[in-house]
């Protein structure tokens, strides 16, 4: 087993979507990946919830939720001491450039339009344990 693999399998993912076949079709690509420790929230407030009791290694999450919408949550996030270095991937059909920009300048890691390819998911989460390995590194 490689070095990548063996940090895929005690990786530990939160993934927000309000749609449960988004965030059947998300896990699904996270166990081909071989990660096996993830949640699941429907929105920006459970999710929250979820990150008080426990931390997340990388957060997944949508922008157009219910309740507190993606962009609100990943402005919890970056406001919160404990959990501000979460890297936080964006996935959603929400793609105008303004929208794009917004979650930028509020700290998001990286950015994934729907619909995806099982792939490029695969290949940004990826992408998100190098700068991972590497931020560690370099503290």
């Amino acid at each position: 087993m490689d070095k990548i693999e063996r940090i895929l399998k005690k990786l530990n993912v939160l993934v927000v979507d309000d749609m449960e076949a988004m965030r059947c079709m998300v896990t699904g690509c996270l166990n081909d990946l071989g990660i096996r420790k993830y949640r699941v929230a429907p929105n920006g407030n459970v999710a929250w919830g979820q990150l008080q009791n426990s931390t997340a290694d990388i957060i997944i999450c949508d922008w157009d939720m219910p309740q507190v919408s993606g962009i609100e949550f990943l402005k919890m996030v970056r406001s919160s001491e404990r959990h501000k270095h979460i890297p936080f991937l964006m996935l959603t059909a929400t793609t105008d450039k303004k929208s794009v920009v917004e979650a930028v300048s509020c700290g998001v890691t990286d950015y994934l339009s729907k619909p995806f390819q099982p792939q490029e998911l695969e290949y940004r989460i990826i992408k998100l344990l190098r700068k991972l390995k590497s931020a560690s590194t370099n503290t």
